[in-house]
């Protein structure tokens, strides 16, 4: 199991690029044991970009397959959220390599085919 958020400010949402792959997601990763979704979205938001948020919403839970740079294929279930900016800087650490900024109407295209399921759902709400 897996968890994510989409942190929501000004038209915006935040996503960083992986280090694993290159790719743009919104910042999240697999639960330690024990975790819930939320804890571990909030956890993944810290660890990759340095901010905190408050509330979160459900966005959905969103069944996708993963492939690591080694091969290993993982059938992930995640969990994602969206929450609105709380403040700060963001700044790229962990397994994320840059932290952006990107508005809701010019969304990346090289994104994984989960990262434009998430698109979807994130574009359908607000809508």
């Amino acid at each position: 199991m897996g968890a994510g958020v989409a942190v929501l400010h000004a038209g915006a949402v935040l996503l960083v690029r992986r280090g694993d792959n290159a790719l743009w997601d919104v910042p999240g990763g697999g639960a330690d044991a024990g975790e819930s979704p939320e804890d571990t979205a909030r956890r993944e938001l810290h660890e990759e970009t340095g901010l905190s948020v408050g509330a979160l919403r459900s966005l959905g839970v969103l069944p996708h397959r993963h492939t690591y740079p080694d091969g290993n294929l993982v059938a992930w279930e995640t969990h994602v959220f969206t929450a609105d900016f709380a403040g700060g800087e963001p700044r790229a650490s962990d397994d994320a390599v840059e932290v952006r900024w990107w508005p809701l109407s010019a969304l990346p295209v090289d994104v994984s085919e989960a990262t434009r399921a998430y698109f979807a759902a994130l574009t359908a709400v607000r809508a």
